[in-house]
């Protein structure tokens, strides 16, 4: 098993988590943002599963299939909620395997060139990408007076079971 096992098991349960509350809000709310955020709350909920979507198809070394969230053509948040739970099952499996962190793929990058990256790097930008657009869900929320779900890792392990009071 792969030491980020754990580390991609916890963002697959806290971008879940994030994309079912959202998916729930109204339309109104999907389209709340605040300031210092990327845009609007479903904007933001679609790009970071669409990324996710993406580095797994790196990590594959296939193009993104035909059912992939797009940040041009997504708005379906229930689409959303579904590519994000089987991405969690892909990204899940991925982890509990052995996985050769320095072994360098080719991805098209955001700016359309192609880059050579690091397997350990990729997750390293996996991680960080889903921690910074579920951090700016929340501050959207908070800021329009909406309760965020708690997805930091403590409540994660709370929700395990593996942390008592």
């Amino acid at each position: 098993m792969s030491d980020l096992a754990i580390a991609i098991d916890y963002d697959n349960w806290a971008t879940e988590k994030v994309a079912v509350f959202c998916a729930a809000l109204s339309q109104e709310q999907r389209a709340l943002t605040t300031p210092g955020t990327m845009g609007t709350i479903a904007a933001t909920l679609i790009h970071l599963v669409a990324a996710k979507e993406r580095y797994a198809a790196s990590l594959r070394g296939t193009p993104p299939p035909d059912d992939a969230v797009r940040e041009t053509t997504t708005t379906d948040l229930g689409q959303v909620v579904a590519r994000a739970k089987a991405l969690s099952e892909w990204f899940g499996s991925y982890g509990k395997g052995t996985i050769d962190l320095d072994r360098v793929i080719e991805r098209r990058a955001a700016d359309g060139t192609t880059q050579r990256v690091p397997i350990g790097i990729l997750i390293a930008q996996l991680l960080h990408h889903g921690n910074e657009h579920r951090a700016q869900l929340g501050s959207i929320l908070g800021a329009n007076g909406i309760e965020p779900p708690h997805y930091s890792a403590f409540n994660w392990g709370h929700e395990l079971g593996k942390i008592s009071s």
